[in-house]
This record gives C-alpha cells, structure tokens and sequence, in this order.
C-alpha cells in the first residue's frame, strides 16, 4: 500500500496583540537530568555557534558552594563526566566561571583580580552554560540587591545580543525568563491558588511567610526575579518526571504571563529567532492561556480552556503564527477509552493522560489528584481543533484543551469510566501535519530529545 506524506496547515488565528515569548539571540533550555550520550543535545549547542571548536564558559554559580560547583565541573563520577570533560568530548574548549554563591561579592565585577578574569571568560566566549542547582542562587550572584544588572551580567547581555549561545540546564534553563519560581508542587499550588510568595534577590526560594505551617513550607512556592533572556513566557523543568503542569500553570497566573514551556528531562528546547525545534528522550508542553476563562471565586485554583500541546524529536513550534509542525504520521484511527489517572500530579500522569486520550474514542480524559480534602480534578478534552501526530512511541499533539479545578466542579465532559492502566492500541495513518495554535508568541524553540527512554533523576 502506498502511503502519501503531505503537510497539513490549520489556520487557526488570533485576534491577541502580537505580544508572546520573546529572545534576541540563541538560546538552549534543557529540562535537566540530561544523559552525557545525549549527542544530538550537545551537537546542537555547539552548532549554533557556528564556530567549529567553539569555547564555552560553564557557570555553576547554581550550586550550594563554589567547591561544589568545582566538584561538578572538574571531577567525573561513575555514570556521569564532569562537566570539563563532556564539552571536551563533544568538541568545545571549555573554562569554568569562579562565580558562586558563596563568592559572588567581587566575583562579579571588575573590582577584583577574579571578578575581572570570570568577565572575561563570558566576553571571550562562544558559548554560555548555567548549571543546575538552585535558581535564586543563580539570581544571587548574577543579579544586584535591587535586581539590576552586576558587571558580569552587562558582559553576558552584550555577548547574547551579539550571537553568543545561552544554555542552561534545569535551574540553569528556569532562571533565564523575565521571573523564575520553584520550591513545592503541583497539588500545593493548586491548594494555595497561586499564592506564590515574591522574594527579593538572595532570598531563600520557599514560602517561608508563616513558620507555623510546615505544609506551605514544603508544598507551595516563591518566584524571584531571573535574567530575562526570555521574555513574556514562564518555564519549567524536570517536567513529566515530576508531575509538573500543574504548577507551572497556577504560577503562571501567579506571576502574570499567559504563555509557558514545560520541558521535560533529558530534552532541550532551542529558541532562536520566531521557531522552536525540538531534540532529546521525551517532550516539551506548551501552555497557552489567552483563551482561558476563570470560573467564580473558589478557595482553590481552578480555570479553565487553557490550550495545550505536546511536542518531541522532530517537531517545530512558530512561535508568531503559533504553527506546530510534524513530520510524523497523523493520527486518524482511535480505539478503546482514555486513562483515567488517580494520581494525576505523579510522574508522568500528566503525558499518560494525553496521550492516551488523543488515540482512544474518549473525548475527555479525568484525573484526580491523590490528595483529598479538596481532591484536584484536572480533564482534558479533545475538540474540533486537536490534531495528534504518532511515530513509534513518539507522540505530537496539538491543541487540547485542560480544564483544572475541584473535583466535580470542573468544566468539560468528565469520564465515568473508572481508572484503568492499560494504553489503547494505535494505528499509524499516513498523514503528517501542521497545526495552528491559539495565540501568539516571539521566539524560535527548538525542542531536543533524545531516543534514550531511561529516567535521569
């Protein structure tokens, strides 16, 4: 049999302002937990230099010490390289920047001896790489009191508004947007309703306001103010793994922004001029809430008509026209019925459910929170503008809609079918696509994954 491969455009517009996700120059934003045999990763941030043994400035100001973050860089442990040695073997030169939290007083401007060589790591550099840790402390060292610009960080912006590569890895990638948050999850937020708690800079990332409540402590969250290389946009990270749409949507509100990206472990997202690629293990979501309508006043978070999409290896997001593109086959045969998740905020609940509901005769699938008093009920539903695309075990969908709120009380059609555990079968119809999103965004995201189906955590 013969099969046609063809792309199909949905012009679905908006009427919104011309106001999205925006960045200047080139920059990378890996989920964390990234493998060392992720090649098409690294390749791709060595690439975009466009310098052939490009030079690369590795930034562990994330880390709880700068010993700690000297320890990363320059001594492997079993399974995983130092950082000096994996840029080597992925062909950059690297250095690493002597800035941390513990040192950033001189560290950061031209006033010391080290200020002035870390500064001239970044000028000299081709390429820029934050690590994981902790984001305030990036904010910490790279940031002053008020939030303006140290020494070190002028250097950084000129350096990226003239084609530097940024890249950073889980706290590394969540500090790049106009404000990071962190601390808690998913449940937690939607308890609280998006009282996140807004810190000053070399503040402690926790919700920290009553000592009294130990659950708000562990279980909420705070924002801080981050670098801005990405604007108009809220990211976050280790994304699937750790059941986190759910936060990342309440404290969207939270801060003020209606779009945000949520990547995913051992994946990157590339964002360079107005299009987003994508490379690496799993996927990235985009959430897009200039659609939303937010019911009555209730005592936890609840909203609904977010459009969401799911995107991995091979696909691309414009993000003026809000176009998800895919090579791979569309879906047009469906069979059997959703998942319904009883833990919907664990790991990987979130992905399940969607993909799932996007090969099944079900039109919504339901999950519950397993958490009670209140139990969070999220549904998502299919309608005349979801498109779904499949190859093997990698899925692309493009908008559904996610309604969030307490259960029972939630806008859609939800499920009566009771909770199961098994996937339905799939066929591969011969169609690739291209479908519109709501909206509109200024960036280029190239989303990067490997095919590598191992947890990093």
């Amino acid at each position: 049999m013969k099969t046609h491969l063809f792309f199909i455009v949905l012009a679905i517009t908006s009427l919104d302002v011309l106001r999205g996700q925006r960045t200047t120059g080139k920059l990378f934003l890996l989920g964390g937990a990234t493998s060392d045999d992720s090649s098409s990763i690294y390749n791709a941030i060595r690439e975009a230099t466009e310098v052939l043994h490009p030079k690369i400035a590795v930034v562990i100001s994330a880390a709880p010490s700068l010993e700690d973050g000297l320890d990363a860089y320059f001594v492997s442990e079993p399974g995983w390289k130092s950082y000096e040695q994996l840029f080597i073997d992925y062909g950059f030169d690297p250095s690493v920047v002597y800035l941390a939290i513990d040192n950033y007083e001189g560290a950061n401007s031209n006033t010391t001896t080290l200020g002035r060589e870390n500064i001239e790591k970044i000028r000299s550099a081709d390429a820029i790489f934050f690590n994981g840790g902790d984001q305030s402390r990036h904010s910490r060292a790279w940031l002053e009191d008020d939030g303006s610009d140290t020494e070190i960080m002028v250097v950084l912006r000129d350096r990226f508004s003239k084609g530097a590569v940024i890249a950073g890895t889980s706290a590394g990638m969540a500090v790049q947007g106009e404000q990071t948050f962190g601390s808690g999850t998913s449940y937690g937020y939607y308890f609280y309703n998006g009282d996140l708690k807004q810190l000053k800079v070399g503040e402690e990332l926790a919700d920290d306001r009553d000592p009294n409540d130990e659950y708000r402590y562990d279980e909420n969250g705070a924002y801080v103010k981050g670098f801005g290389f990405l604007t108009d946009a809220l990211v976050d990270t280790h994304f699937d793994a750790r059941g986190r749409f759910g936060r990342l949507i309440v404290a969207m509100r939270s801060v003020g922004v209606v779009h945000g990206f949520g990547v995913d472990e051992d994946t990157a997202l590339y964002i360079h001029n107005d299009v987003a690629n994508v490379y690496g293990t799993w996927g990235v979501w985009i959430i897009d809430k200039t659609t939303e309508t937010i019911p009555d006043a209730q005592d936890y978070f609840a909203s609904d008509n977010i459009r969401i999409h799911y995107l991995t290896e091979g696909d691309s997001y414009n993000v003026i026209t809000k176009e998800v593109t895919s090579t791979k086959a569309i879906v047009t045969s469906v069979d059997g019925i959703a998942y319904a998740s009883i833990s919907i905020f664990g790991r990987d609940q979130g992905l399940r459910s969607i993909k799932s509901l996007v090969v099944s005769n079900s039109n919504v699938s339901r999950g519950l929170s397993r958490e009670n008093n209140p139990t969070c009920e999220v549904v998502f539903e299919k309608d005349e503008r979801t498109r779904s695309y499949v190859s093997e075990s990698q899925y692309t969908i493009a908008n559904l809609l996610l309604h969030m709120g307490a259960e029972g009380l939630v806008t859609g059609t939800p499920s009566t079918e009771t909770p199961h555990t098994t996937t339905p079968n799939i066929t591969t119809p011969s169609t690739t696509g291209v479908a519109s999103t709501l909206g509109t965004m200024k960036i280029t995201i190239t989303l990067t994954v490997s095919m590598t189906m191992l947890r990093f955590i």
